[in-house]
């Protein structure tokens, strides 16, 4: 096989596809990342080999128990054909043993060598082998492939009991296949509660209630010293002094990446195992990459798919000439463990510096928020709470929560009254739908527009719910809405705003009108000559009616439908802003000294109507913001007092125009 010569790095510099590329994994992050280099267009570009050590084309591993309880499910991410339709040099059950990186090369198993001038390792990682006696007999098992799963299930024929080592995500996973093959199952954790790197101890414990209400046993704070034959079955001897017989194990006991192409081609690892990468995801070498379970970044290694499809999405965008990088991973999980929902996003155990928890729990849920000032970093839940993606829009976003949220969290668990909760039609376009391939709604909403009509077709389009389906029910709602909500732009400088005038209103009413100097040597004398002397009066007086003149014409975008300029919400904005500094301008002009008859009549008016405005702004900035009873209040009382506003408003200009005539004409 001729060896290409030195070739840029850059993709974009290649006009042809003479450039090599190889990919070493064909697991969901290295099909991740096939699928992204297709979709962007890459292919005319490089030409792509992709080595798997398993017969099986790419397939879902997080639900890989589907296999035991629906036994013609298949799990296949894409079918072989669809490698070669695209043009991708998909090479199964070939192990790459070798990296030659002087010749830029990669030797496998049956001797042959590719070449490569860009080369991705996307190896994954290998199940955590406790280091005892007793885990090479028969009758124990790993939990981790197609092939695993097909010899467990095999060996379970002839069983009636099964241990599972490992009370994290893969081992609950491992004993819900026992349940589903029929076995009596024993879930074997060393921690004092099952998921101890997502949960707490308290969101443990009711995990491992309503767990073993299925019927399955579960042991905590067991360490297994060593195993031994008995029978046909097993022995599993443990620190404390107990023991546990059953007739298999499967060992789920975490995972360790996958590094030994890269350590034995000399390149950088991490010190607990990981190849290290920059946020380029680049390795020592500058030619050679990895994404997934089987990389370290920033001394962090993710066991997560969602991070490793992160990565994924990022080195394929700059194959493509693309300049971005990998900053952080979101290790949010959200799944269904046993039938019981289970949740941990962001800060799930509260790590954050000077963070405080909120905590709400029954005998079937347990709710967890962790709040960094006023918002939330970290949620977890365990049992099921219909407010859980919201909650993550929140912690994505740094959104602060209402003191009243909060309280009500603290009495019932919920962030929102039950009767008022938005379908997912009504959050952001930034809200994300899928946490693990990171589609946000708006993605949802941009495919729906071009056309397509289901669930399905949008998942093609943005992998959404591709990967562990538990927001497949989110997409369906999606999919079955086409217009976008309105939306109230810019409602803190309106509430702001809002505020602000009512506060003036509040300060003139408790204080009064403010007093004339008593004096021609004191200071307050120059202050007073603002409502006292002529000229000021003249220079505010016009000021108030150009500014109340400009509000009434903004107010007009609304009432005449020729005006279209413009987004109305900024419209709205500016009629509030001026009516607050034309409130200012009366202070300046009256001192709050209103007269009699004509002028009193005015100046009360003028007062009314902006107290009307501002409470009307401020029902309209928090109207699409607050929910429940009070949103329907609001949503009510609105418009009432919207026109209150305009009936006071109308006399205003006929006040002002008297005030003129009979001030400087008689």
């Amino acid at each position: 096989m001729h060896r290409l010569q030195p070739h840029n790095d850059n993709a974009t510099a290649v006009a042809t596809k003479t450039a090599r590329m190889v990919v070493v994994g064909n697991g969901m992050v290295g099909h991740a990342f096939c699928q992204s280099l297709v979709r962007r267009g890459a292919m005319q570009d490089w030409q792509v080999d992709i080595f798997g050590e398993e017969p099986h084309a790419a397939y879902d591993r997080v639900r890989l128990s589907r296999l035991f309880s629906d036994e013609h499910s298949s799990l296949t991410l894409s079918p072989k054909a669809w490698y070669e339709q695209v043009g991708l040099n998909l090479v199964t059950s070939q192990k790459v043993e070798a990296i030659d990186r002087v010749n830029r090369e990669v030797i496998c198993h049956d001797g042959r060598h590719y070449p490569y001038d860009r080369l991705v390792l996307a190896t994954g990682s290998r199940p955590f082998v406790p280091p005892i006696e007793g885990t090479d007999l028969p009758g124990v098992f790993l939990y981790r492939t197609i092939d695993d799963l097909q010899k467990i299930r095999d060996y379970a024929s002839k069983c009636r009991s099964a241990a599972v080592m490992g009370g994290g995500l893969l081992g609950l996973e491992a004993g819900k296949a026992a349940l589903d093959l029929g076995l009596e199952a024993h879930v074997v954790e060393v921690a004092p509660s099952l998921m101890p790197r997502q949960l707490d101890t308290a969101g443990g414990a009711l995990l491992k209630s309503r767990v073993e209400e299925l019927g399955v046993h579960v042991h905590v704070l067991c360490r297994c010293e060593r195993i031994e034959p008995l029978g046909e079955g097993l022995r599993l001897h443990f620190t404390n002094g107990e023991s546990l017989c059953v007739d298999m194990l499967i060992i789920s006991a975490g995972i360790v990446p996958r590094d030994e192409l890269a350590r034995d081609a000399e390149l950088e690892i991490a010190h607990r195992g990981g190849i290290v990468v920059n946020d380029q995801l680049r390795t020592s070498d500058h030619h050679i990459y990895a994404i997934g379970e089987c990389a370290v970044h920033r001394e962090k290694h993710y066991g997560l798919v969602g991070p490793g499809i992160q990565m994924a999405e990022v080195l394929a965008a700059n194959c493509c000439g693309e300049k971005q990088e990998f900053l952080y991973g979101d290790q949010s999980a959200k799944l269904k463990l046993m039938g019981v929902d289970v949740a941990a996003l962001g800060d799930a155990l509260g790590e954050t510096p000077n963070s405080r928890i909120v905590a709400s729990s029954t005998q079937q849920s347990y709710r967890k928020l962790i709040f960094a000032g006023n918002c939330i970093v970290g949620a977890t839940a365990v049992g099921e709470w219909d407010e859980i993606d919201r909650v993550r829009d929140l912690i994505t976003h740094a959104r602060r929560l209402w003191p009243w949220q909060v309280s009500r969290f603290r009495r019932t668990g919920r962030l929102w009254p039950e009767d008022a909760l938005d379908s997912p039609w009504d959050w952001p376009d930034s809200a994300v739908i899928c946490s693990c391939v990171g589609v946000t709604k708006g993605q949802i909403c941009e495919a729906t527009r071009n056309g397509a009509a289901d669930a399905a077709a949008v998942t093609t389009l943005t992998r959404a719910s591709s990967v562990c389906g538990t927001c497949h029910p989110l997409v369906q709602q999606l999919c079955g809405e086409r217009q976008t909500p309105p939306k109230t732009l810019s409602w803190k400088v309106l509430l702001g705003s809002s505020i602000a005038t009512l506060l003036v209103i509040m300060a003139m009413l408790i204080v009064g009108p403010l007093p004339f100097a008593d004096s021609v040597q004191s200071t307050w004398h120059s202050i007073d000559a603002m409502w006292r002397m002529e000229t000021p009066k003249q220079i505010t007086g016009y000021t108030i009616f150009g500014l109340t003149a400009l509000g009434l014409a903004f107010a007009l975008r609304k009432r005449i439908a020729r005006i279209t300029w413009g987004d109305f919400a900024w419209w709205r904005v500016a009629h509030a802003v001026l009516a607050t500094l034309a409130l200012a301008g009366l202070l300046l002009h009256t001192g709050f000294h209103f007269g009699s008859n004509l002028n009193f009549v005015l100046a009360v008016t003028f007062v009314i109507v902006n107290f009307t405005g501002s409470l009307t702004g401020m029902l309209v900035a928090l109207e699409n913001r607050i929910t429940g009873a009070l949103g329907i209040w609001i949503r009510r009382w609105r418009p009432r007092l919207v026109w209150l506003h305009l009936m006071l408003s109308w006399p205003l200009p006929v006040l002002l125009l008297f005030h003129i005539i009979t001030v400087y004409y008689f």
